[in-house]
């Protein structure tokens, strides 16, 4: 869904021939795995994916054992 960029409508709000309207889109892109022409994930991505779980699981063991 679309929506007026506020920060674009406050910087050219003052302009002589009115303010400049853009919209834009506010959903975020999709998270996906890297993969390769063929369609296989790549190697770094996998390796992406495991450090970002660590990482998760370590924060939320650590909040957990506090």
């Amino acid at each position: 869904m679309s929506k007026l960029d506020h920060t674009l409508y406050a910087f050219t709000q003052d302009n002589p021939g009115g303010p400049v309207l853009q919209y834009v889109d506010d959903e975020p892109a999709p998270i996906e795995l890297s993969t390769d022409p063929a369609g296989n994930p790549t190697r770094a991505g996998l390796i992406g994916y495991a450090i970002a779980y660590a990482i998760a699981f370590g924060a939320a063991a650590y909040f957990l054992l506090i």
